[in-house]
């Protein structure tokens, strides 16, 4: 191996048999500068494009990732629009569960109502009928009161009823009209001589009795039987009455 110094000289004597051959000339001598770069800078046609299509690239990633934060806001979007909705459809479906619930509890308590009113016009039918029926007694019972103590006062106060009866078997034969035995005066005198009449004082007949015979059949027309054929009118016109 030679050493530095050789190649140096070397190069200079390489560099004299040049100038030898140029015509004895001496060659002025050019030195070339080492250059160095700094790692990571951009320098030359290479560089450049690498730098470009990095760009191109940040770009593309750019777009994709907007696109992408779009699709995910519609996508957002759409879901809240869905949970609304489905929100509204669940609470118009509890209310109108709310309100079939509260439609059937409010027709139950109209037919338990209704119930309980057709069982109050049924009690209040009957008691009303009770009642009437025992006012009615009561109001026969006082009646029969007043007018037995009345015919007691006055032995002729059937005489009207009586005469109404005569005329009506006027044309009948044999017509006997008893009366109480204390009473037969009163009648007596009262009726005169009534065409077709026989006058008969019963013994057995309290005051307010009065009895018409006839062939036919037999009348009576005192103040017990009118009661009681008032009071059987009564009771049959309640029975009729509609309730």
């Amino acid at each position: 191996m030679n050493s530095l110094s050789d190649v140096r000289s070397g190069d200079g004597e390489s560099a004299v048999a040049s100038d030898a051959l140029l015509g004895g000339v001496p060659r002025k001598r050019e030195v070339l500068r080492l250059q160095f770069h700094t790692l990571g800078q951009s320098e030359g046609p290479g560089e450049e494009k690498i730098g470009e299509v990095a760009t191109e690239s940040e770009l593309r990633l750019r777009e994709e990732i907007t696109a992408l934060q779009s699709k995910l806001a519609a996508q957002a979007e759409a879901a809240s629009v869905e949970v609304e909705g489905a929100k509204r459809d669940a609470v118009e479906s509890a209310e109108d569960e709310w309100r079939r619930g509260m439609e059937a509890r409010i027709e139950q308590e109209r037919a338990k109502i209704a119930q309980a009113l057709e069982r109050f016009r049924e009690e209040r039918t009957k008691y009303f009928a009770g009642v009437e029926a025992e006012v009615v007694k009561l109001s026969l019972a006082v009646a029969a009161r007043v007018l037995h103590r009345e015919t007691k006062l006055d032995p002729l106060l059937l005489t009207a009823a009586v005469r109404v009866s005569l005329e009506k078997v006027a044309e009948q034969s044999e017509v006997v009209l008893r009366v109480p035995a204390e009473d037969a005066t009163a009648w007596n005198e009262a009726l005169g001589e009534t065409a077709g009449v026989e006058l008969i004082g019963d013994q057995a007949m309290q005051a307010g009795e009065c009895v018409v015979e006839t062939k036919v059949g037999n009348v009576d027309l005192g103040v017990s039987a009118q009661l009681i054929e008032i009071e059987r009118g009564f009771f049959d016109l309640l029975q009729q009455r509609p309730a």
